[in-house]
């Protein structure tokens, strides 16, 4: 919409220019007075824009917040899981070891 908006009143200037039946100076200081008015409503419209936008933009940057502080509590907890299993899995692995080798000194 913004960009339409733009480029409708490019457009429009150089038009005016091109057809209108004036002298140099007259058209120069026009251009002029119409480039001042279209950067003056392209400010206003970027403050307006800015304005509106803020709040949606700090909403999104608290979501991600939380998001990524979830994301990093899963993380550390399925870390935590992983390093009891393998503690558990090594302990399994360890007694049977310790099992079976008591075993076969008891065979012989």
């Amino acid at each position: 919409m913004f960009r339409g908006f733009f480029w409708g009143a490019v457009a429009g200037a150089v038009l005016g220019v091109l057809f209108a039946p004036r002298r140099g100076e007259e058209t120069r200081t026009q251009l002029q007075t119409q480039l001042n008015d279209l950067q003056s409503k392209t400010q206003t419209r970027v403050t307006d824009l800015r304005e509106k936008s803020a709040p949606a933009i700090d909403q999104a940057r608290q979501t991600l917040t939380k998001v990524q502080g979830a994301a990093n509590d899963a993380v550390t907890k399925v870390q935590s899981a992983a390093s009891d299993a393998r503690a558990k899995a090594q302990g399994s692995s360890d007694s049977a070891t310790t099992t079976s080798l008591n075993g076969t000194e008891a065979n012989h």
